[in-house]
């Protein structure tokens, strides 16, 4: 919390050190790993009895059904899903027996987040073993599970905010003075993250430029959100919801060098502060214009100036396209039915992860660098069906089909690479993206497009 005690607030350079060590910690001089977390997000959405979508299933009702009395269920019958810990509208998950967890966004999206496996094959098996559990769970009471990137069955008027601590009170409240955006990306959009290590001195640095030139391609490849002038509506969102936390940094854009430590820092200390924490559980939201170095330099005319527990959490507000956190959070990736999910992940992961495929692909979209921001709302508009981004793709899903080959036996399983190559037959090389698929179905019957997004058609 603050301090009236200039003496014991964060100083510049303090705060410099700390964002960017938080971040990117010194690597040991282990051996480089490959673990593979996922955070995949659902929408449950109530269906009539030809499977029609009638409404968003809130969080909880009184004396109905909700979310949680849907996981309560589940919880209560024993195996994957452990008991409930914490209490909605605050603070709450499902821990899982195998150390993940459920948690839940604003607009009651489901969230599994996967314990750090050891290979791609075995996080995603994770997530199709936990997400079957619960689409068989929310079935059985007449909800299905979407996985898109954005509900284009509903308003975001119809769907309230549902988490009522006090962070998100104050988050919908700073969002709100920036327009509505917020209110979309709290409510009414899901996303694939993808959580890859850092790797060793060296490796980390190449890693956190190939996540960053990849996320663009990551949107324009899988885009699954179709709406007004655009086939990823969340990755609009994104784009126009709040500059100064989302993105990409301006030190990274900007080519001037090659410290991610640095850019970092920069971007955590030029970013506005969303909400000054008070208190326990007491937010005040924050004024936009006014960024954290402005809170160090000038004090907040109430609560006084930062310690390094505030910066620490203002660093949890940082939404970029891609998140460094002692590890790296990809954030492009939307929501997609399940069989199109394994794709997703071995791009991103073989990219990364294969030495050469990581240097090709740096070499392929280097010249990206100082533009990327542009490349990325092209990648939100149009995707592949953009003549210059198809052609890169293609020849980025080259470099991964070649990368993926020469990983250890079994980190990508044959299921996985069939996945992946039937979604480059079906999409990329037709110039199609999942986003043309769902708005071709809707455009049919709204039913048909629910029933593919919670993969049952």
């Amino acid at each position: 919390m603050p301090t009236r005690n200039r003496r014991s607030a964060v100083s510049e350079d303090e705060a410099r050190r700390q964002a960017g060590l938080t971040a990117f910690p010194k690597p040991s001089d282990a051996a480089a790993v490959m673990g593979v977390g996922l955070e995949p997000e659902l929408f449950p959405i109530v269906v009539g009895p030809s499977g029609e979508p009638r409404e968003r299933l809130l969080l909880t009702r009184p004396n109905g059904l909700g979310v949680v009395q849907v996981v309560d269920s589940l919880a209560f019958a024993g195996g994957e899903i452990l008991p409930r810990v914490g209490r909605p509208p605050h603070a709450f998950h499902y821990p899982l027996a195998n150390g993940g967890r459920l948690t839940f966004e604003p607009g009651a999206q489901v969230e599994h987040s996967t314990a750090v496996q050891p290979s791609a094959a075995a996080a995603l098996a994770d997530v199709e073993h936990i997400v079957g559990l619960l689409r068989g769970g929310f079935r059985a009471d007449g909800v299905r599970l979407a996985a898109v990137g954005l509900d284009i069955w509903h308003d975001v008027d119809e769907v309230p905010q549902q988490l009522r601590a006090g962070r998100y009170t104050a988050q919908a409240a700073y969002y709100r003075q920036r327009g509505y955006w917020g209110a979309i990306m709290m409510r009414h959009t899901a996303s694939l993250q993808i959580n890859l290590d850092l790797g060793p001195e060296g490796v980390w640095q190449e890693r956190w430029l190939a996540a960053n030139l990849i996320s663009p391609m990551l949107t324009a490849i899988f885009a699954c959100s179709p709406g007004p002038d655009a086939i990823s509506a969340r990755a609009r969102a994104w784009q126009q919801l709040d500059p100064t936390r989302s993105g990409f940094p301006a030190l990274f854009t900007a080519g001037a060098g090659d410290d991610p430590r640095a850019e970092w820092a920069e971007a955590a200390l030029t970013a506005d502060v969303m909400l000054v924490r008070a208190g326990d559980e007491h937010f005040v939201p924050g004024v936009p214009g006014v960024r954290f170095i402005d809170w160090i330099n000038d004090g907040h005319p109430r609560y006084g100036w930062p310690t390094a527990d505030d910066l620490a959490y203002h660093l949890t507000t940082l939404f970029f396209e891609v998140r460094a956190r002692g590890f790296l959070e990809l954030r492009a990736g939307e929501g997609v039915p399940d069989a199109l999910r394994p794709a997703q992940v071995v791009l991103a992961s073989v990219l990364l992860y294969d030495e050469c495929a990581r240097g090709e692909a740096i070499a392929l979209l280097g010249g990206h660098r100082t533009s990327l921001d542009d490349l990325w709302r092209r990648a939100a508009v149009d995707g592949v069906h953009d003549d210059e981004i198809r052609s890169v793709a293609c020849r980025l899903w080259e470099i991964v089909l070649a990368g993926a080959e020469r990983l250890p036996q079994g980190w990508i399983s044959a299921q996985n690479l069939t996945a992946t190559r039937t979604f480059i037959d079906e999409f990329t090389a037709r110039g199609r993206v999942p986003a043309d698929r769902l708005a071709e179905l809707m455009g049919e019957d709204p039913a048909r497009a629910l029933a593919w997004a919670a993969s049952e058609l």
